[in-house]
């Protein structure tokens, strides 16, 4: 199945990996961007500049049918000033504003990529059953968004699919990308830059990382087969934190010839339980097997700071 798709946040860290999938399987690519300063090399797409918050300037530079949406675009710089607001017009309103107007062309699909942390569970097995309890603005405001989509499905009969993402984990398409605060993007860049691998926890906590690749598979899959409502998207078993380390200590090691330390921080005296984001709804629905790519991602995320 191909046809023209739209994707918000096409140029972010998983968006990214979005549109070039996308593009290299034949589809009709737009990104919907705030900035169109930058674009992905070796590939064929079209941009459109415009923020999700304003309705009048989206909807004007939305004059297109599109087939699909896959909605990435959000918020989640929780370390800025005024983030709440941000995060509340940006994740909640600005989704409404993209179903408005894209309601009214007949999209065919819409995907939204929500995030697990709805359900303000950090131990346990999560599963779409699991009774939604979000601890913080980014869980709450899409949340907010899951409701409208449901909403514009039962007024609108807008086919929606609904992904509540764990940690998505891939080597970032931009060198200058701001990126570097998620977790196996600030080990390596704390072993790259300081000689050492920092964890601010004990290295206990557990937690889901599935492939970027795998993700952009999946899309596909939901696209392809029709697939409705609301799904986790997970690896479907967690990674101490320290497990996480080892793995950049090892990639480390092999790639440079030389030893590498570890520090935790060992006034961190938490016990945490295990974490299962139970994925089995979603995988028995397409039948896709999970990858484990994480030293791939690895290296080529030292590839990626040689560079820089």
């Amino acid at each position: 199945m191909n046809g023209k798709v739209l994707i918000t946040g096409g140029h972010g860290n998983l968006g990214s990996w979005l549109t070039k999938e996308f593009c290299e399987s034949g589809y009709d690519v737009y990104v919907l961007t705030r900035s169109a300063k930058t674009k992905i090399p070796n590939i064929q797409y079209k941009l459109i500049e415009a923020d999700v918050t304003d309705y009048e300037g989206l909807s004007k530079k939305l004059d297109l049918n599109f087939d699909f949406c896959i909605h990435t675009a959000s918020f989640n710089e929780y370390f800025l000033k005024d983030y709440p607001k941000k995060a509340l017009d940006i994740n909640t309103l600005g989704t409404r504003n993209l179903l408005e107007i894209l309601s009214k062309k007949k999209i065919k699909r819409f995907i939204y990529f929500s995030t697990f942390h709805i359900y303000g569970i950090n131990s346990g097995i999560v599963n779409e059953n699991s009774e939604p309890s979000p601890k913080n603005d980014y869980a709450a405001t899409h949340l907010f968004a899951e409701y409208y989509i449901k909403q514009f499905g039962a007024t609108h009969k807008v086919d929606y699919t609904i992904l509540r993402l764990s940690n998505s984990y891939g080597a970032p398409t931009f060198l200058n990308t701001d990126k570097w605060y998620l977790v196996l993007n600030d080990l390596v860049k704390s072993s790259f830059e300081e000689g050492k691998i920092i964890i601010k926890s004990n290295g206990e906590p557990k937690r889901d990382f599935i492939w970027m690749n795998d993700v952009t598979n999946i899309t596909k899959c939901i696209l392809e087969n029709d697939v409705n409502g609301v799904y986790n998207l997970s690896f479907g078993k967690s990674y101490k934190i320290i497990n996480l380390a080892n793995i950049v200590k090892n990639v480390y090691e092999e790639r440079y010839k030389k030893s590498i330390n570890i520090e935790i921080n060992n006034n961190d005296k938490t016990v945490y339980n295990d974490l299962i984001v139970d994925n089995s709804k979603l995988i028995n629905k397409i039948n896709f097997k999970m990858s484990d790519m994480l030293s791939v991602e690895v290296n080529r995320i030292f590839d990626l700071l040689e560079k820089k």
